[in-house]
Formats: structure tokens, sequence, C-alpha cells
């Protein structure tokens, strides 16, 4: 049976399903048709032209990514309207754009799980927990967080109290060694706010925009916040609260997904035979 994109989308669901994004967000199917046959699969954190360049050079007819290309209607379809390029792009080019954002961010293939691995941390929960429901029961009982739940982020202990400098130092060395990316990444941009001797036991992880995280962060008692992107007010509202923060930049704090994504489609018996990669291109915008 030919592989369609339909049926790569519900793989994909089967993990993260569409009712888990927020309301605001925009998933699922967003350029293509279902029925569309796939052969090849190119995985990115962001749809940009040099990605779709990329797909296209890869004879990719499906790009499945974290962010969507579209967020508001679209007025016109004009060459000439930059919010039109990327759909423009992916229809003159006969490729799809599949995007699994908020509802992919509470699953298990979750960052803010694989980065909490990273530190080892014990007695692992949810940050942020979300109805639950029996489909995210099945899938996380091996995912060492709390079983019947969804939700963002993640909070645990490490297995000894360690000065923040020293964590902080040991944990970016472990990331650059580690196999959460699909390749090397410039760890350039990455941002510590706190003092260097500050002990730290019990630490939140966010994946993406972690600002609005801190007060259920230090609610719960979080001694570090490590996300990838908080703004100066939520800083500052961290540092009073007595809790330090990591900043490792939106890439490289979500770029793990696209690692795990892969790996959970390349071990599936019906996509055997694809040609599934991860974007080469696809990088933290900043330098």
């Amino acid at each position: 049976m030919a592989v369609t994109i339909g049926l790569v989308a519900q793989l994909i669901e089967k993990l993260a399903p569409k009712f888990w994004a927020e309301e605001w967000d925009n998933v699922g199917l967003l350029v293509g048709a279902g029925s569309t046959p796939v052969k090849r699969i190119l995985i990115a954190l962001d749809g940009t032209l040099e990605v779709i360049a990329e797909a296209k050079e890869f004879g990719a007819q499906l790009i499945v990514a974290h962010h969507p290309i579209m967020f508001r209607p679209l007025k016109n379809l004009r060459s000439d309207n930059p919010a039109a390029r990327l759909p423009l792009s992916l229809l003159d080019n006969q490729i799809g754009y599949y995007a699994a954002h908020t509802n992919l961010d509470q699953s298990s293939l979750s960052s803010s799980l694989s980065l909490g691995k990273i530190l080892g941390l014990q007695e692992m929960k949810l940050l942020e927990e979300q109805p639950a429901d029996n489909s995210f029961n099945r899938q996380c009982q091996s995912a060492d967080v709390n079983e019947g739940t969804r939700g963002y982020g993640v909070i645990g202990y490490l297995d000894h109290k360690a000065r923040l400098g020293t964590l902080w130092g040991q944990f970016l060395d472990q990331l650059s060694k580690s196999k959460l990316y699909a390749r090397p990444y410039d760890l350039t941009g990455i941002r510590l706010a706190g003092a260097a001797e500050k002990e730290i036991r019990k630490v939140a992880i966010v994946n993406g925009s972690g600002s609005r995280f801190v007060p259920k962060a230090l609610f719960k008692g979080a001694d570090l916040l490590i996300t990838g992107d908080a703004d100066h007010h939520a800083v500052l509202d961290a540092l009073e609260g007595g809790m330090a923060i990591g900043d490792l930049g939106h890439f490289l704090s979500e770029a793990p997904m696209l690692q795990s994504l892969y790996q959970y489609l390349t071990s599936e018996k019906s996509l055997q035979g694809i040609e599934i990669k991860v974007s080469e291109v696809n990088s933290s915008p900043w330098q």
C-alpha cells in the first residue's frame, strides 16, 4: 500500500492529537492533499524558503515541521505578499506542509522530557498539567512523568545539589555531546541569569517560549528554570523570586523534538522504505 501524507499525519496524531493544540494554534496539514503519495519526508523546526529549497533538492513530497507557517488568515496569495511566499513556494514545488506545534509540546516527544533526562532529573513530573486522557497515558507510561496526564514542561530534582555555574557548564557540555540533536548546532546565544554560587536542587524545563511559566515554576519551588525564550521582565520576576533562568534560545530548546520525531517515524513499520531526514539548513536565526 502506498504511503500518503494522510498516513503520516495519522501516525503523528497517534502521539500528538490535533485537539491537544491551543485554540490560537494552527496545526495539521496546512498545505497539500492527504491523498498525495510520499517517498521522502523532511523534518524541520521552521518552514522557511531555505527549508523548502532543501526539501525540493531532497525530492521530498512532505515537510513535517514544529512551527506552523500561517497563524493569521491570508488576504491574498500574491507573490509580493511576504506572508504568502511560503505557501506559494510549497504549492509551486508540490510539497505538502504538516505542522505539529503545541500538541507536540504536550506529547511524549517533548523536548522538555529529553532535556530533563540529560540532566538526570529524579521524580520528574509535568510542570503544567492538562486534562488527562487515555491516549497520553498509553504513550507515556515509560516517559518518567506522572501517568495519565499531559501538559507543558517538566520539573524534578537533581540527584544532589550543585552550584549554578558548575551545573550550567556541565549541562551545556552534556548537551553538546548528546544525541538529542540530529547534528551539531552552534551553542552561541545561550544566556544564564542568577548567581554562579546559587545552590540548585529542583529544576523546571519548558521548551520554546517559557516566560509565562515563570510563576508556575516559582510556585512549585524550582531553583532553576531552563527554557527557550525568557523576556526581560520574566527574568527579573524569576530572580526576585529566588529562581535562576537558563535561556537556551527558542531553536536549541526545541530542536531535540526533531530527532525524537525522526526516530519515531523511522521506527514505524508502515514507513519502511520512506526516506526521512532532519533539515540541515534549519538552525537558530541568531548569530
